[in-house]
């Protein structure tokens, strides 16, 4: 039995039969469906967009709710691979038509020049030498090793959060603790 498939926003009409997934039937029909498993729902590359009939598809198999999860109510995706048809629906492949557009200016193109940088060994060592100058100068700010200054910090300087004070190291001598309870 044969069910329309309408590609949104092109309009185009394809017959469907409801035995195999649209992924095979949309590129059997000669449109580009990006997949990188071939359709074992492996990738989610597949991925189109439920314009109207969602009720005449199938439920969402395992395999697909594993990748997308259980929010087709909201999202309105399915993968291409996972799901058939019962009934007229309407799908929107437009997201892998722009991607196949893209390919093919870029394949029409030609390869791209790609361009290699090359250095001499002086302006190698010279950018070494200005990063380990850079990192060993000492910061200009105030908070720089605050705890070691004590009562030197600038007192009109803008007070941070944090408490100011060098972190003390945990107690691990429990005589002290019981002393502390008495």
């Amino acid at each position: 039995m044969t069910h329309k498939l309408t590609l949104w926003p092109s309009g185009e009409v394809i017959e469907v039969d409801g035995e195999r997934s649209l992924f095979e039937q949309l590129k059997k029909s000669g449109k580009k469906i990006k997949s990188s498993c071939g359709g074992c729902a492996t990738c989610g590359d597949c991925v189109i967009i439920i314009k109207s009939g969602e009720l005449n598809l199938n439920p969402q198999p395992f395999e697909e709710t594993r990748l997308l999860g259980n929010v087709f109510h909201i999202t309105k995706e399915r993968l291409s691979c996972q799901t058939k048809v019962t009934g007229d629906v309407t799908i929107d492949i437009s997201a892998h038509e722009k991607n196949s557009a893209s390919l093919k200016k870029d394949v029409a193109s030609g390869p791209k020049s790609t361009q290699v940088l090359v250095r001499k060994r002086e302006e190698i060592e010279k950018s070494v030498r200005l990063n380990e100058e850079k990192t060993q100068e000492k910061p200009a700010d105030t908070w720089y090793k605050h705890w070691e200054k004590g009562d030197q910090v600038d007192p009109n300087a803008p007070k941070r959060l944090g408490g100011n004070k060098r972190p003390k190291p945990f107690r691990f001598d429990d005589s002290k603790d019981e002393d502390d309870s008495k």
